[in-house]
């Protein structure tokens, strides 16, 4: 434990800080652009998963709206869906099963026909974007997707990496089955509004985080 520095990847959370009490925490998270994140996954459903393709407004049907905000309130609590609490048999199951377009795009539509069943209030969301904000207040930084060379560059600094690298991770044109433009990323910003919110309000915040290290500076 004691030789522990990082943990990272989707199944950490807020509070394992608390497995290395011997430890001085520092919380990074980056966002993506609730519209930009969504079409993104389209193309790479699209571009990896085997089968038929979906058209994006049919497939876009189908999915979760405010999915960023659910997900950082389940980080900010620790709840169990949040960590890394599947067999490794299981999780190899779980994964070659949804490589499989048909097989995914059935649960997408379950669990749609269930979030419409029990679809959360206005307070309900309230609630979880305000937990959402909690856990955005406190990271030690904030990153952001759409200025990727920016924010690791930001990141290395602080944390004394060298700043120069290249990104190769960049799908090719050819790739992208999707291609959001103004009239459908209003149509996203509309059906995920809290999504947006909490992306805004982390705009701020690195805003004032940066200001702070400014005036420290």
């Amino acid at each position: 434990m004691k030789n522990v520095r990082v943990i990272l990847g989707h199944a950490s959370y807020y509070g394992i800080h608390d497995l290395f009490p011997e430890k001085t925490p520092r919380y990074i998270i980056f966002f993506r652009d609730p519209a930009d994140r969504i079409v993104s996954a389209y193309n790479f459903e699209m571009r990896t998963k085997t089968g038929r393709n979906l058209d994006f407004w049919k497939w876009y049907k189908m999915q979760s709206k405010n999915e960023v905000v659910h997900f950082s309130d389940m980080k900010y609590r620790g709840l169990t869906g949040t960590k890394a609490d599947m067999s490794d048999s299981l999780s190899k199951l779980y994964s070659n099963l949804f490589k499989m377009k048909i097989v995914a795009y059935f649960f997408q539509r379950m669990f749609t026909i269930y979030s419409s069943l029990f679809k959360s209030s206005k307070k309900e969301y309230g609630l979880l974007l305000k937990n959402a904000k909690a856990l955005l207040d406190k990271c030690w930084h904030i990153g952001f997707i759409n200025n990727l060379d920016q924010s690791l560059k930001l990141l290395f600094k602080e944390i004394g990496l060298p700043t120069k690298w290249k990104n190769t991770h960049v799908t090719p044109k050819s790739m992208i089955f999707f291609k959001l433009d103004e009239k459908a990323r209003k149509k996203i910003y509309d059906d995920n509004k809290y999504d947006k919110e909490l992306f805004d309000y982390a705009l701020s915040l690195k805003n004032m985080k940066n200001n702070d290290r400014k005036t420290l500076s």
